[in-house]
């Protein structure tokens, strides 16, 4: 049991009941396969941080129904701004900041118009999981989890073996794998990586196979 629900959202969230989810991330295996047409037939599609769908519908899908993002310093104002925007910060920088993390958001993200999950909720998720600081990603799939949605996966590799995206120009990922751009230190992701395998092996989320 969890102390949230869908009710804690703004009301257009409330369709992801009873809806088929597909939470994309930002992975190189995300376009590794021509799966554009089968992401795109999904209910909803949630995607996360800087995604990339231009020039990729073949491979990552077209359609972006829900931004799940953390707002961080590199987060990239987007020109292509969702309608529905879900903010998950960890629960540390929110009882940091208070109130005051507002004005950040917004000029990262370049609009008013979020959701962002209160400090009890992310709280609870960080609690409940036993990880530091979890992802962005992690807190997308955990959070899709505990409220009992219908999810799949694609494209989460937790950094494992490469940390680039699958977006990456060729130079910028030679450069992540010499090191010279750190990624991902802040956080456990082999501890992440574990967690999420338990839950699709439980049974609690699914994959999207090629």
């Amino acid at each position: 049991m969890t102390g949230f629900s869908l009710n804690d959202l703004p009301r257009e969230y409330q369709l992801l009941k009873d809806a088929s989810i597909l939470i994309i991330g930002n992975g190189p295996s995300a376009a590794e396969h021509e799966l554009g047409q089968e992401i795109d037939n999904f209910d909803q599609i949630i995607r996360i941080n800087n995604y990339v769908t231009r020039n990729m519908e073949s491979r990552v899908g077209s359609r972006t129904d829900i931004w799940v993002n953390g707002a961080n310093q590199g987060l990239k104002k987007r020109l292509d701004i969702p309608n529905n925007i879900l903010v998950m910060i960890p629960p540390v920088v929110l009882k940091h900041k208070g109130n005051a993390i507002h004005p950040r958001i917004e000029k990262r993200l370049g609009t008013k118009n979020y959701a962002l999950l209160p400090f009890e909720i992310m709280s609870e998720m960080e609690s409940k999981c036993g990880l530091n600081r979890p992802t962005t990603g992690f807190f997308a799939i955990y959070f899709c989890y505990l409220l009992g949605l219908d999810v799949t996966l694609h494209g989460f590799d937790f950094f494992v073996g490469s940390t680039a995206h699958y977006f990456d120009s060729r130079f910028k990922r030679w450069l992540k794998e010499q090191g010279l751009i750190k990624k991902a230190a802040k956080h456990d992701v082999s501890g992440e990586k574990a967690f999420v395998q338990t839950l699709i092996q439980q049974g609690g989320l699914k994959l999207l196979t090629a």
